[in-house]
């Protein structure tokens, strides 16, 4: 495993004909970064930049061909750390408050270092004549949209690929015709746990749901929000979520402590391949409570 500092340099030596983020020239495929990495000032084609410290992630897919129409390899790069500060990217899925609402957009909080812009007509069914009426301090699960770096971040509750809500929207305890259907809370987490649990093969709330029925929506900025048929179902869960993010922060710390001088490795593709699996296995790993723990915490809750 690869440890990265901000300022820290990786080179992309192997794949030095590539330019970053499109398939132009030399046939190559995409590079594309993820979370903790920009391209080099000095080398933007050839090398990346560490901005955030963590373990560096490489992961990478053989295209089927190079004629046109025919898939191409791509490579993805992010540096995998866990903290409780969350940076906006593209889509993320998130749960936000709305602090603010205004004639064409409302204006929602993320735990980010801005505020988020979510337009009154990027929900599902949403016309200039029928437009949803959320109030302040509602909770939505939303999909961002754009982060800039100059702009405000733009939220969308429209699913991209179906043109529908799937899932996304407001987050609250009763239906669509204000009939409450149980108990609902967010809890706040790490952001590590969150992208955890977004994993579909991570088994953390699979395992709970054998015990106890209830839906969840995670949000990538580190919130999970739980709604279940009584308060007693509610809080067992978020005992299991503090729990298991303790765990996840214990997980990071003893896989990322080493010393300065093991940091960077060879340039090696075997390390590479290596390097990957082990960013990934942060991610896959992270806060696995064993059912005997988290039957125990349902057994003394409800």
């Amino acid at each position: 495993m690869t440890v990265v500092l901000p300022g820290d340099t990786i080179s992309l030596a192997s794949t030095s004909t590539l330019p970053l983020g499109g398939g132009g020239g030399g046939g190559g495929g995409a590079i594309k970064l993820g979370p903790g990495l920009l391209p080099s000032p000095t080398s933007p084609h050839t090398a990346l930049t560490a901005i955030r410290p963590g373990a560096l992630g490489h992961l990478s897919s053989a295209g089927s061909g190079s004629g046109i129409g025919k898939s191409r390899s791509s490579e993805g790069w992010w540096v995998e750390t866990n903290t409780t500060r969350y940076v906006p990217a593209p889509n993320d899925s998130i749960i936000g408050q709305i602090t603010n609402k205004g004639a064409e957009s409302y204006t929602v909080h993320l735990s980010a270092a801005h505020s988020a812009i979510l337009p009154v007509l990027s929900f599902e069914g949403a016309t200039k004549r029928h437009k949803p009426n959320l109030a302040i301090g509602t909770l939505v699960y939303a999909r961002l949209l754009s982060a800039d770096r100059f702009t405000e971040p733009e939220l969308t509750c429209i699913d991209p690929q179906t043109g529908k809500a799937e899932g996304y929207g407001e987050l609250t305890a009763t239906n669509a015709r204000g009939v409450p259907q149980g108990v609902a809370m967010a809890y706040r987490v790490s952001t590590g746990l969150a992208r955890s649990l977004v994993r579909p093969k991570h088994d953390l709330l699979r395992t709970v749901a054998k015990s106890i029925t209830f839906e969840a929506a995670i949000g990538v900025n580190g919130f999970v929000w739980i709604r279940a048929a009584n308060v007693a179902q509610v809080v067992a869960v978020g005992k299991i979520l503090k729990l298991a993010d303790q765990h996840a922060v214990d997980f990071d710390s003893s896989r990322l402590a080493r010393p300065a001088d093991d940091r960077m490795h060879t340039d090696d593709d075997d390390d590479d391949e290596v390097e990957g699996w082990d960013a990934d296995e942060i991610v896959r790993h992270r806060a696995s409570l064993d059912a005997k723990t988290i039957k125990a915490i349902l057994n003394e809750s409800l």
